[in-house]
């Protein structure tokens, strides 16, 4: 992590970090994006990995947001917690590191996440975040923590366990090893009146994971506090158009079953497709309106809980290019 006040502090933090890196019984993963956006449409076809203490996400996220500096933390989740695999929860984080302000709705899901697969959505514009599963709003905020959400975002994904067990339940490692699988992933840029249809949304890139795009995404290689696995590329694996994240016992990195079929597979062509740059040798998808042509439904919202702050544990990150999040039981 880059200096939080002096390159000293920072020099010192990362030593430390290397020396307590590899400490952990387990290993998790974490992709994320290598460039930054600012709005867009998100959409990642996965099928979850869900065991008590566990967590199974994907997220769009500032980096350096948890530098204590003063910079406002930008964050919007999607999270399954092991406890309840048949339900994810949402979130906006934002504030500060030390005074985050987060804003959790939880939104069942059925078959359940870790069933079969869905298509996970996230909207962001600058006057609104949306949340989607299998083309169905479940949540849309406007305003509040919206107008805080500034500068740039990257997508994200990771596989973890949280310590806290009022939050994502008692962690079973006989549960192990535990996979979470992405089909695909579509990136739209936000063009408001301009995208297909009329829509707000143009298809950027899309990625069927038919081999890892190494120009696109980077793997995660970090740990911090309130985890018990140290995140490592090892757990990253793309096999039968599949990217793999994995959460295994430390020295157990490695994926030795079978791909799990989508019966949805890819999504169909679109003559009307811009071909972005791609990982895949596959045509590109198409943009949102053959995804989202269901008609839009709002579904109840359960287990509100008021935007509120937490204290920050502190984090800690091995590379020095890398910044990562801090994850607080909600």
């Amino acid at each position: 992590m880059k200096t939080k006040s002096t390159l000293f502090k920072g020099a010192l933090a990362v030593l430390t970090m290397a020396a307590a890196i590899n400490a952990k019984d387990f290993s998790g993963a974490e992709l994320f994006t290598v460039d930054e956006v600012q709005y867009g449409k998100f959409e990642a076809r996965m099928k979850m990995a869900a065991a008590s203490g566990t967590v199974s996400s994907m997220f769009l996220y500032q980096n350096g947001s948890e530098i204590a500096d003063g910079r406002p933390w930008v964050e919007v989740d999607i999270e399954v917690l092991g406890k309840n695999p048949s339900s994810f929860q949402s979130n906006i984080i934002t504030g500060k590191a030390g005074a985050q302000k987060t804003s959790e709705l939880h939104h069942d899901v059925n078959p359940a996440t870790d069933q079969a697969f869905h298509t996970y959505g996230l909207e962001w514009t600058p006057n609104y975040v949306r949340w989607t599963v299998d083309g169905k709003e479940v949540r849309k905020t406007e305003g509040g923590q919206v107008s805080n959400l500034t500068g740039t975002q990257g997508l994200r994904f990771n596989l973890w366990s949280s310590e806290s067990a009022a939050w994502v339940g008692q962690f079973d490692e006989s549960k192990l090893p535990l996979f979470q699988f992405i089909n695909w992933v579509k990136v739209y840029k936000y063009t408001p009146g301009q995208g297909e249809g009329g829509s707000d949304f143009t298809l950027d890139w899309t990625d069927n994971f038919d081999k890892f795009d190494g120009s696109r995404w980077d793997k995660g290689n970090w740990t911090f506090d309130g985890n018990r696995v140290d995140l490592t590329p090892r757990n990253i694996y793309t096999q039968d158009g599949m990217l793999i994240l994995a959460l295994t016992r430390k020295g157990q990195e490695q994926f030795n079953g079978q791909v799990p079929k989508d019966d949805q597979g890819d999504p169909v062509v679109s003559s009307s497709s811009v071909v972005p740059k791609s990982s895949s040798s596959q045509v590109v998808p198409p943009s949102s309106s053959s995804v989202m042509g269901i008609q839009q439904v709002r579904t109840p919202q359960m287990h509100v809980k008021e935007t509120r702050t937490f204290n920050a544990k502190g984090e800690h990150v091995k590379e020095v290019r890398n910044r990562y999040r801090v994850n607080f039981k909600y």
